[in-house]
């Protein structure tokens, strides 16, 4: 058995039954499998939103720059 592991000893006076406590574990494990799932699909809603936000202003500020250096190319003239 690995040093990790340990063994739950349970006598039927003590408490939960050892079936409460691996049904109380499965339970977060089924729970943090959800919390990791949700964590990511918020993550990439956020991601998708930041990468929208950055296309949309780089695309506005390379029109502003478009104008301005077509500007600036009539004044040279």
């Amino acid at each position: 058995m690995p040093a990790h592991a340990r063994t739950i000893v349970v006598h039927p006076d003590d408490g939960p039954s050892k079936d409460d406590v691996i049904a109380e574990l499965r339970q977060l494990v089924t729970d943090l499998r959800d919390a990791a799932q949700d964590g990511r699909m918020l993550a990439r809603r956020y991601a998708d939103l930041l990468t929208s936000c950055v296309d949309e202003y780089c695309v506005e500020f390379e029109h502003r720059a478009d104008r301005v250096l077509a500007r600036l190319d009539e004044a040279a003239l």
